[in-house]
């Protein structure tokens, strides 16, 4: 039976665009990409010519009868706006994260969406990669037995260091609202420990801004020694009770020279060592007693495959079925993130109603090549 693909295009030009694209255009066959944009059209121009698709402006995209599903990936401050216009026109959309900056404007894109029908759904969607979809089974099949705590530690460093050929490329975006680490990197864990145990119950915390007035670093930068203010919180440290009775300490911050990272859910019956939720094939641990063993992927997708969200979404409008990354998990680690940020000031407790079904596992039967994409298709 042939699938008819669904014609697609991309928002925003960036750093990430090039791996999205790749993908886009020659992994997913249930993908066509027909075209991109940017608000700098020497950057659409450029990777327009590079994946020969058409170089587009937002207009065209949103007014095409053709496209049916689009890709935002803006900077975070742009996401609401973006969004809207993509769901007010009636398209389709995958956004990179976080979906918005408030939880007002959630709601409001929760209202378009449904109010046009159409299918919004938020990254990461490294949860459907191997090395995540292999954590799941090992949960689901009772292997480290009841998970009674997780534990999430990311010590990263992101700093005025770039040259302004690289600031130009990327800027810093991670040190503007909406992208800071708890934004930037909170989403992968908190989409992965939803997609194994399912929606937070209560959260508390901290989550503050340190050292907001810093300097660029880097003397090959025009605005070498000049002053910048970081307008996100750049360390979280946070305790979280999931529905499932699981608690979580969730601990994210870019303010170091040293990369560190600790990713473990911790059962009755062993813990499990996860691997970078950024990542599709980082290596999974299980340690039984004092004996730590590897555990052997068990699910397609280890290759960098962003995208896969985009390509569910596309298998999901074709097959009429639910895509298994759904906008309420993209609102639930907003709410949750912003909910910490509320601690910090009013020294409460946060408790939530919302709820979603955990997504549907990829299915662990395994091909090569192209025929991955099969597991997609099974629901």
């Amino acid at each position: 039976m042939h699938f008819k693909p669904v014609k697609t295009a991309v928002i925003g030009c960036g750093m990430i665009s090039d791996t999205y694209l790749d993908n886009l255009k020659n992994k997913f066959s249930i993908i066509e990409l027909v075209g991109c944009s940017d608000i700098v059209a020497e950057k659409s121009k450029k990777q327009a010519e590079k994946y020969e698709i058409k170089q587009m402006t937002n207009e065209e995209i949103l007014s095409s009868d053709e496209i049916e599903l689009v890709v935002n990936l803006t900077y975070a401050s742009a996401h609401y706006e973006v969004n809207k216009q993509i769901l007010e026109a009636g398209k389709h959309c995958y956004s990179e994260k976080m979906m918005c900056l408030t939880m007002e404007q959630a709601d409001e894109l929760n209202r378009i969406r449904k109010e046009k029908g159409v299918i919004f759904a938020v990254a990461p969607d490294t949860f459907l990669g191997a090395s995540q979809q292999t954590a799941r089974y090992i949960v689901d099949r009772g292997l480290i037995g009841e998970p009674i705590s997780a534990v999430v530690n990311l010590s990263r460093g992101y700093h005025m260091i770039k040259t302004t050929e690289e600031d130009a490329y990327r800027k810093y975006s991670v040190m503007c609202e909406g992208g800071g680490i708890p934004y930037d990197m909170g989403g992968y864990y908190l989409h992965e420990l939803f997609n194994i145990c399912g929606p937070v119950e209560s959260v508390c915390g901290y989550a503050f801004t340190r050292n907001a007035q810093r300097e660029y670093l880097n003397p090959r930068n025009e605005k070498f020694n000049e002053i910048f203010t970081v307008t996100t919180p750049n360390t979280i440290c946070a305790s979280m009770k999931f529905r499932n009775n699981m608690v979580c300490s969730f601990n994210l911050s870019s303010e170091y020279t040293a990369y560190s990272e600790q990713f473990e859910i911790r059962g009755s019956e062993g813990i499990l060592y996860l691997g970078d939720p950024n990542e599709f094939n980082g290596k999974i641990y299980i340690q039984k007693g004092t004996e730590k063993t590897e555990f052997p992927i068990s699910h397609p997708y280890s290759s960098s495959s962003r995208g896969i969200g985009a390509a569910d979404i596309a298998w999901a409008i074709r097959t009429k079925r639910p895509p298994r990354l759904s906008f309420e998990m993209g609102y639930h680690a907003l709410q949750v993130i912003n909910a910490v940020c509320e601690c910090t000031a009013d020294k409460k407790v946060k408790t939530f109603d919302t709820f979603f079904e955990r997504p549907k596992p990829i299915s662990s039967e395994y091909y090569c090549g192209g025929s991955e994409e099969r597991n997609l298709f099974l629901y």
